[in-house]
């Protein structure tokens, strides 16, 4: 193997479909999980939380679950980018990555407490990454030019040649 089949042509716009698709569900998930865990400790929704032996399963333990079978299923089958399986497939994945990072304060600290500012923090971290890695050579063309207009607008101001 060449280090050429190791790259990843993350800014072609198939690559950056694909990580909308991921953002969309992990950010729908997030919003839904924390939307359905305040509509359940609200009495607005009957508690439909798995509890087994009188331990709670908390939904990070499906996200995992689901990111270690969708990360299985795109390992053994490899299905074609352009297929439907493919982008089932990175739906899936998104909601797996919404459901494990939205209860991330719970895994950090080891602790039962959903509401803890770390679980805010991951979701945007992941978010932030995601974009980044879709939209990296847009951001640093974009930076390039802003630092070009503030050194000729300084340069105007300053009349330095």
């Amino acid at each position: 193997m060449t280090q050429a089949d190791w790259e990843i042509k993350i800014e072609s716009p198939t690559n950056q479909k694909i990580i909308g698709v991921v953002i969309f569900y992990f950010l729908i998930t997030f919003i839904l999980s924390r939307l359905m865990v305040y509509l359940v400790l609200g009495r607005w929704l009957p508690n439909f939380f798995l509890t087994v032996r009188g331990v709670h399963i908390h939904h990070f333990i499906y996200g995992v679950i689901i990111l270690a079978l969708d990360g299985l299923y795109m390992i053994l089958r490899r299905p074609d980018v352009e297929s439907e399986m493919f982008k089932i497939a990175c739906a899936v994945y998104g909601i797996g990555l919404g459901l494990t990072f939205d209860e991330f304060g719970m895994w950090v600290r080891l602790a039962d407490t959903y509401w803890v500012r770390q679980s805010y923090d991951a979701i945007i971290v992941v978010f932030l990454t995601l974009l980044n890695i879709a939209y990296y050579r847009q951001v640093v063309a974009g930076v390039r030019e802003v630092g070009i207009l503030i050194k000729k607008i300084f340069l105007r101001l300053f009349s330095i040649s």
